[in-house]
């Protein structure tokens, strides 16, 4: 199971930082960092949801799941409402920054 958590810890931090990464581009129209390191973190998440995209359309494919009543994009605002009205101080939360 180490190896599941390093992944997701690997995959956490590195899409933190793209987030980041995304807000200095929105607000500054530009990046903070070396675009190497950047590129890593890109690397990395794209990897995740590479895999995790594999897995969808394979399931899409399989039948198995019936047809999805709820529209996703209104699920995500319900999420995104959620989350953005969540407070936290922690170091690693974006609503910190």
């Amino acid at each position: 199971m180490s190896d599941v958590n390093n992944t997701l810890d690997a995959v956490q931090i590195a899409a933190h930082g793209m987030v980041v990464d995304l807000a200095d581009v929105l607000v500054r129209g530009h990046i903070k960092e070396h675009p190497s390191l950047i590129a890593f973190r890109l690397g990395v998440v794209s990897g995740a949801v590479d895999q995790v995209r594999t897995v969808v359309q394979a399931e899409r494919h399989s039948g198995r799941w019936p047809r999805l009543a709820a529209d996703p994009a209104a699920e995500h605002e319900r999420e995104r409402a959620v989350f953005a009205g969540h407070h936290c101080d922690c170091p690693y939360c974006p609503q910190a920054l």
